[in-house]
């Protein structure tokens, strides 16, 4: 997919930087890393990172899986989301509570995710309102999460 992605990218006349995080996959990260990327597109590739709401800040867009967590976390950033895959069962509701609420999209196919993005980084007011639509959603889950913190506060005091 990153690959797919960064190709995509290096297809367009501007300049571009991708961010691949592979958390604890080592042999991916070293096949990234030693990869050749196209000369207008700067990538970083790490591993595991404890700041990633860091990079979701400084990004335009993200590709990901369906995971919960990750999902919530970019609505609060308001970053438009690409989805890339699911676990059957626990994240396939994901994928509609995406592109229902406007900010994101579902591509199983790596080459069709590509374009996807490219077309996305193209349009900077499709991102914004996506981005805005993020938002939106983004603050019924940080209510959500400060709720919780104040429960636990209130149980472990």
């Amino acid at each position: 997919i990153a690959e797919n992605v960064g190709d995509k990218l290096g297809g367009c006349d501007s300049r571009a930087q991708v961010v691949i995080i592979c958390g604890k996959n080592e042999k991916v990260k070293q096949a990234l890393e030693e990869r050749q990327w196209p000369s207008n597109v700067a990538v970083k590739v790490l591993g595991f990172v404890t700041n990633m709401d860091d990079y979701m800040v400084a990004a335009d867009c993200l590709v990901t899986k369906a995971g919960p967590g990750t999902i919530a976390e970019a609505s609060i950033t308001g970053l438009p989301t690409m989805l890339s895959g699911f676990l059957p069962g626990q994240e396939a509701g994901n994928v509609p509570y995406v592109i229902k609420n406007g900010f994101g999209g579902f591509e199983r196919d790596p080459a069709k995710l590509g374009e996807t993005v490219q077309t996305w980084l193209k349009k900077p007011e499709m991102l914004a309102g996506m981005s805005k639509n993020a938002t939106a959603v983004g603050q019924v889950h940080a209510r959500a999460t400060k709720d919780i913190a104040r429960e636990i506060a209130e149980l472990a005091l």
